[in-house]
């Protein structure tokens, strides 16, 4: 409580890092965590969508600030332009299954170990590949 008898305003926590968010998923997938239970799979799905979507938003934040309040499915659409056809259509074959991946639905099987190893090397590919798409960046036609 502050002076006025006011709950205080929570300390701003800065979220994790790309690199922090891949090493929580690697816990998982390594069962470095145990009390994941048996939602640990969606949990590593949910995490590396995130860190794709982070390394996305930080590519932004250096060279179309504005794309950032736009919703994934129209930020994917612009990343054409600025990360070309290929990396872009990887990021967003990528963000499209993990997505699937983390919703729940008691008809679908969870995703495999394999497919959870394929998604994390993949997303650790895109991001270095965004991370360098402000140093070489042009536009493609």
């Amino acid at each position: 409580m502050n002076r006025r008898g006011r709950p205080r305003r929570a300390e701003f926590t800065p979220r994790p890092s790309v690199a922090e968010r891949l090493a929580a998923a690697d816990d998982l997938l390594n069962g470095s965590v145990s009390d994941a239970g048996g939602v640990w799979s969606r949990a590593v799905a949910w995490i590396l969508r995130l860190a794709l979507e982070q390394a996305v938003d930080e590519l932004w934040a250096q060279i179309a600030p504005e794309l950032m309040r736009c919703p994934m499915r129209a930020q994917l659409l612009a990343l054409r332009v600025y990360a070309g056809p290929e990396t872009a259509g990887q990021v967003g074959a990528l963000w499209a299954a993990l997505s699937r991946a983390a919703h729940h639905l008691d008809y679908e099987m969870a995703p495999s170990v394999t497919d959870l190893r394929r998604w994390r090397d993949q997303t650790t590919e895109l991001w270095r590949a965004l991370e360098l798409v402000p140093l070489t960046h042009q536009t493609f036609g």
